[in-house]
């Protein structure tokens, strides 16, 4: 990949400190729901950008060298010297979850206007609750919680159960029959969220669902998350 200077997290949507699995499910979310694979009707150029990105971000060492190196950059700039260019600007983006295409700028309650899914994304709430590694406050929702489920845009919701939410990271039980690398919806008390589906199993007549946090919308600025891990 020849010497890149636009920021490779935002060609990917996520934050710098996002962890390896959000990078992972932001890539394939884009690629596929947000259909920018050139098979699926995507723009070849852009197509390149985001795998580029994706290879440097999802390498544990061609990422610690691209971070270095974009704190260098800021150093310098911070010390009179050149600041980094930013990428251009973008008129549009799509929701998460139906694909409609909604404003480049987003606000932390903004919601998508044909489906209501929350759009913004779980590091930008992160920043808006000023929560650090290892000692975040955000909302917390209980073990067992029922919660409305939405398998897609068009299927009416159903019922599922909270079992664990992380930081990044849901997971419910439902009877509902998902598969693996879909993009769900799901309605809690104190929170609304959009999750990239990682993995289903079954388990005593029903599923359980783990998925990726993409965008999330809380009621409450703070309290505390059930587990570190789901």
């Amino acid at each position: 990949m020849t010497e890149e200077r636009r920021n490779l997290y935002r060609i990917l949507y996520v934050q710098p400190e996002a962890p390896a699995e959000l990078i992972a499910a932001a890539y394939r979310c884009l690629m596929t729901k947000l259909r920018h694979h050139p098979d699926l009707g995507g723009d070849h150029d852009t197509a390149v950008r985001i795998n580029q990105a994706y290879a440097v971000l999802s390498d544990p060492q061609q990422r610690q060298v691209y971070d270095e190196r974009r704190r260098k950059r800021r150093q310098a700039s911070s010390d009179g010297g050149a600041a980094e260019p930013s990428p251009a600007p973008r008129a549009v983006q799509a929701c998460p979850f139906c694909g409609l295409a909604i404003p480049w700028r987003l606000q932390a309650d903004s919601r998508c206007q044909r489906c209501q899914s929350p759009l913004a994304s779980i590091a930008y709430n992160f920043r808006a609750t000023r929560e650090l590694y290892g000692r975040r406050s955000a909302p917390r929702v209980d073990k067992n919680c029922p919660v409305i489920l939405h398998t897609s845009p068009a299927a009416p919701p159903v019922a599922a159960v909270l079992r664990d939410l992380s930081l990044t990271g849901i997971s419910l039980i439902t009877r509902a029959d998902l598969r693996a690398q879909t993009t769900i919806r799901i309605e809690a008390p104190g929170m609304d969220a959009v999750a990239h589906v990682i993995k289903v199993q079954a388990r005593e007549g029903a599923n359980l669902v783990r998925g990726c946090l993409l965008t999330a919308l809380y009621s409450r600025k703070s309290g505390v998350f059930v587990s570190e891990t789901a």
